[in-house]
């Protein structure tokens, strides 16, 4: 239904009632088994189908109230940021345990920190938790992470059913400069630069699997080939700006890959990361 938040008189009536009422006497009949709930509906042919549509889709369910198509929309904040770590190999499998502090500009909690108190001050962490599933992230009601904040991260000071979805150019702002993002496409840049192997070596194949699980097709090599050779000309002639982009993050650059290519290849990556087709469902 198009208001979920809404099961009131006021509400819109819902497209499919048959199998929300199906779908309860499942969840009950399978002793309330959430995953197992959620995992039967994310199989579900229903679920998987494609975003695509075609003018015989658009005549006769032009909202997608019968869900003809998958949806297509701009992920959330959470899976932006775990997208881009999964890519780069970053991402920490590590379930369960205390919140942890990623990335974050300074002094953000101090403006609105009561004097004394224990948020007062942000300590960033350190190691595999810089990497956990932003599931994990703390989260200060009264100064919520920026990063996230920009991608219509609720402020969890109420039930959020659904989620505001905008298009801002700060989003834009924080995928190709936040810490995490540069970071992340700085290895993924490496992880290519290092398996990449043969007579023809091919990163940027590798970075287009690794993010879009498809190979880059032959307009989007050319330009994408293109501008990693301006690149590479301007870290070539400028190698502190190159060492100093391969410095960004907690994770040590490779120091057997040469610079200049690494920091080439990580605004590359950085390009296929802000890709709408990375960002969006």
């Amino acid at each position: 239904m198009t208001t979920p938040e809404d099961f009131g008189v006021m509400g819109a009536l819902p497209t499919h009632p048959e199998l929300l009422d199906w779908l309860a006497v499942e969840f009950r009949e399978s002793g309330w088994d959430v995953k197992r709930f959620y995992k039967m509906m994310l199989t579900s042919a229903t679920y998987r189908q494609s975003a695509m549509s075609t003018p015989q889709k658009l005549e006769k369910d032009r909202d997608n109230l019968f869900f003809s198509r998958g949806p297509r929309f701009r992920m959330d904040a959470e899976m932006i940021r775990d997208s881009a770590l999964r890519a780069s190999g970053l991402l920490s499998h590590e379930m369960y345990g205390p919140s942890v502090k990623p990335y974050q500009p300074n002094d953000i909690w101090n403006i609105v920190g009561l004097p004394g108190g224990d948020t007062r001050n942000y300590v960033q962490d350190k190691g595999d938790k810089l990497y956990r599933r932003t599931l994990y992230t703390f989260w200060k009601r009264m100064a919520p992470p920026p990063n996230l904040e920009a991608f219509n991260a609720p402020s969890r000071e109420v039930c959020t059913v659904r989620r505001e979805r905008t298009n801002t150019p700060l989003q834009a702002l924080v995928t190709l400069n936040d810490p995490q993002y540069v970071e992340a496409a700085r290895v993924l840049a490496e992880h290519a630069l290092a398996t990449s192997s043969g007579e023809k070596p091919d990163p940027l194949n590798l970075i287009y699997q690794r993010v879009l699980g498809r190979p880059a097709k032959a307009a989007e090599k050319k330009i994408l080939l293109a501008d990693y050779q301006i690149f590479l000309e301007h870290y070539r002639a400028h190698p502190d700006d190159a060492l100093a982009l391969c410095r960004i993050g907690e994770t040590p650059a490779q120091a057997d890959l040469p610079p200049a290519q690494v920091a080439a290849w990580t605004i590359v990556a950085n390009q296929v990361l802000n890709l709408d087709e990375s960002l969006n469902k």
